[in-house]
């Protein structure tokens, strides 16, 4: 990592940066995962809003940010911050509780997870549809492929929560599971995942041999407890596999983040505010910056 990318990841920095700016301009920052988050939200702004985007370098930044601007130097900057739920509730990782702490697809007022991230979100919300029409497959085909994703987008899910709980418990120094490649385990044409193939090929590449059993067997347990319909569901599963299906029709040369792109871009504004991420910025931000 470059010294000034080192420099920008530095909470201490940001902080006193969002300090600055808002004080001298009165620009309130945006805390954001990724630039992916920055582009999302950005097409929601009004023109010559004063608000600034930083982080951009991962969810624990983002965590990092907020945890230190507890403290009484920043009591007044106007930080907000986005980030998505990902495999917290599913793993037992208590989630940031705060106003102007806003998770992706989360409603805070019933402590209900929607979706695990922003892609899950848009998948689910209308946004599907369009980029298939506009990739030559009829809207009548979404159901079932969405069916296809969650199911498939299941099994890998439920391999990542159990890492995460296993490396916990088992108090390991890396993951067991090592990495997931999709693509050589996924048939495009039918978007379903080969298990078996996968778990074949598991041992040689895993960090710990000895403890995939456990982490199978928790992956399973995961499964089980958690129903509800894409409560395993990671967004960049989702768009890999769907960049393969659409690549396989004949949409050559086409990548997941080129997909994500489709997908935000296809998002309605009031899809956006009906959302818990709209609501609740809606409801917080004293002067509310997104468009009418």
């Amino acid at each position: 990592m470059s010294r000034l990318r080192t420099a920008q990841s530095n909470p201490t920095n940001l902080l006193n940066t969002a300090r600055m700016m808002y004080r001298s301009k009165g620009e309130q920052t945006i805390v954001v995962e990724g630039k992916t988050d920055k582009f999302f939200l950005q097409q929601w702004c009004k023109e010559g809003a004063k608000i600034r985007f930083d982080g951009m370098a991962g969810k624990e930044l983002v965590e990092k940010v907020y945890k230190d601007s507890k403290h009484p130097n920043y009591s007044d900057v106007g930080l907000y911050f986005f980030a998505d739920v990902d495999f917290d509730t599913v793993a037992g990782i208590e989630l940031i509780s705060d106003p102007r702490f806003i998770y992706n697809a989360y409603c805070h007022n019933h402590s209900v997870v929607e979706y695990n991230d922003l892609e899950a979100f848009l998948i689910n919300n209308g946004a599907l549809e369009k980029v298939l029409i506009n990739h030559g497959i009829d809207r009548a085909c979404a159901p079932d492929i969405k069916q296809k994703l969650e199911l498939a987008s299941r099994y890998l899910g439920s391999l990542r929560a159990a890492d995460i709980v296993t490396v916990k418990q088992m108090r390991l120094s890396s993951s067991v599971l090592n990495g997931l490649e999709i693509e050589p385990f996924f048939d495009a044409q039918n978007l379903v995942f080969d298990q078996k193939a996968f778990e074949a090929q598991l041992p040689y590449w895993s960090n710990n041999r000895r403890h995939l059993d456990e982490l199978l067997e928790e992956a399973e347990k995961i499964n089980s407890a958690n129903t509800k319909p894409w409560a395993l569901s990671r967004g960049h599963d989702i768009t890999e596999m769907l960049a393969l299906h659409l690549a396989h029709v004949g949409n050559k040369g086409m990548r997941a983040e080129r997909v994500e792109s489709m997908l935000r871009m296809a998002c309605e504004l009031a899809t956006f505010k009906a959302s818990p991420m709209g609501r609740k910025l809606a409801s917080e931000c004293p002067e509310s910056f997104i468009i009418e």
